[in-house]
């Protein structure tokens, strides 16, 4: 239902664009106008819904063009006149419409006039070969079915006059329709226009130039090229590629019937000079409102780069921080973070007048581990000894640091029962069962653990507790080894 719809739109957008250039347009005999605004309604729509508008061009083509070839051959038997009439249908079908698409599809690829340069492709590859093919078979045409007359005084420069006159006829259509109608389909930054007022503002101006252009006074032109730039420059590409096609019409129907600023002594220099101005506001036009879409979209796009980049530039700020808090043989936190850890905490437990506890422990004899096994083995018994302490040291608020090369330490927040902990962990060690035959302490790894709890005082720096739990280290060394020791402070306060 929707295709029927369109092809229903296109038929009688085109049979009437048809009808009213025709009616209203015209130059010469027959059905020569000075703009044939179904060139553009043609590529426009293929462009928009495919090849599947071609029959109904055809036949718009055929119902817009056969009355008037009919009309003006009174002697002309009916069916001869629709035979030429569905010849010049045929013609303006497959040269004005599809060869057109298939230039578009093959210079453009079947994409909208958002860029300076799609637009320039659009006027100089895709429509000046189809416009001059075109008319050239049309005059051929109509020429043997004795529609269009040739005066016997000079008809060469008569014949190059009505071809390049209908030539320039379907450029013109081409020009003005086709990125006016693609851009109400383009959806882009420039499809709405916020500023009503202005827009109001735009058609009072645009109204009123060209009554005075094409009635008092033919000065107003600039205006009307100043009034095109300032639109260009601050309005949507819908309203500049209106404004352009709005101005092309008026002035085209006014030259047709003999006013305004382009009625010269002859229709071809009246339309030599109509096309000119229309090429220039137009040209001028759209190029400016493309590059602003340009830049508009150049701006995005960085801004997009930009923030992709930083996206990517915090994420490696937050691998390289984690990195220089991270040690790089067990995976858990260094020194670093240890010490930056245990200073947030310490500060915490003043403020809420809570506990905070230190483990450190050592692994015994661990340089004769590694004379004996090698550091490879060192540093897979360090790995092991590791996830053991991970697996019993696990809430969020506790950290496991490695604090030396064989000595770890681990903080925890909030805890009084230190010494059971660390019981628990030396046990754990144990339970791995890695041999150790340089020891004179255990068969296996062992660790000595030192430990201490302590509610800090305001004024108190963290210093105190690691010096504490140091010393509780070294007593568990020096009564041999394998062994936890806490300093007992009767959970009084450090300061």
């Amino acid at each position: 239902m929707l295709l029927i719809q369109k092809r229903i739109l296109v038929f009688t957008l085109y049979t009437l664009s048809g009808w009213v250039g025709i009616q209203f347009a015209g130059i010469g005999e027959g059905s020569i106008t000075l703009i044939w605004l179904p060139s553009g309604i043609g590529l426009a729509a293929c462009v928009l819904y495919g090849k599947a508008m071609l029959p109904v061009i055809w036949l718009g083509s055929f119902v817009a063009n056969t009355p008037y070839l009919i009309s003006n051959s009174s002697s002309t038997p009916f069916l001869y006149a629709c035979f030429f009439g569905a010849l010049a249908a045929t013609v303006n079908t497959f040269i004005q419409t599809y060869f057109a698409y298939f230039l578009y599809g093959k210079y453009l690829a079947n994409q909208k006039l958002e860029t300076s340069r799609y637009i320039v492709d659009f006027i100089t590859k895709v429509t000046l070969l189809p416009s001059a093919i075109n008319m050239a078979l049309l005059i051929f045409i109509y020429s043997i079915g004795g529609f269009t007359s040739l005066s016997s005084n000079n008809t060469i420069f008569n014949l190059l006059s009505i071809w390049l006159s209908g030539a320039l006829a379907d450029f013109h259509g081409y020009f003005v329709v086709v990125p006016c109608l693609l851009s109400w389909t383009l959806v882009s930054t420039f499809e709405y226009l916020n500023n009503k007022k202005g827009f109001y503002l735009y058609v009072f101006c645009f109204l009123i130039l060209m009554v005075i252009a094409n009635i008092y006074a033919t000065s107003a032109l600039y205006l009307l090229l100043v009034l095109g730039v300032i639109i260009a420059l601050f309005s949507s590409m819908r309203v500049a590629t209106s404004f352009v096609f709005a101005t092309s019409i008026g002035f085209t129907f006014a030259t047709a019937n003999d006013v305004g600023p382009f009625y010269l002594n002859t229709p071809w220099y009246s339309f030599s000079s109509l096309l000119v101005f229309i090429f220039s506001l137009g040209f001028s036009v759209y190029v400016i409102v493309t590059k602003r879409y340009e830049l508009h979209r150049a701006n995005e796009e960085l801004e997009e780069k930009v923030h992709k980049r930083t996206i990517k530039l915090n994420h490696a700020n937050e691998k390289l921080l984690n990195l220089s808090k991270t040690d790089g043989l067990t995976g858990i936190a260094n020194r670093r973070c240890f010490d930056d850890f245990l200073n947030n905490e310490w500060a915490r437990a003043i403020r809420n007048q809570s506990p905070i506890s230190l483990l450190i422990f050592d692994i015994d004899r661990f340089k004769q581990y590694n004379d004996v096994y090698g550091h490879v083995k060192g540093d897979e018994c360090l790995k092991l000894i590791t996830r053991a302490a991970q697996k019993l040291i696990h809430r969020p608020c506790d950290l496991i640091a490695r604090y030396g090369g064989e000595e770890f330490a681990v903080v925890l927040p909030d805890t009084t029962n230190t010494e059971t902990i660390a019981e628990h962990l030396r046990i754990e060690i144990l339970k791995l069962a890695i041999p150790h035959k340089g020891s004179d302490i255990n068969e296996f790894i062992s660790i000595s653990v030192g430990c201490c709890t302590v509610f800090p005082k305001k004024g108190a720096i963290a210093k105190h507790l690691i010096e504490l739990t140091d010393k509780a280290l070294y007593q568990a060394k020096n009564s041999g080894r394998d062994k936890v020791k806490v300093i007992k402070l009767g959970l009084s306060s450090v300061s």
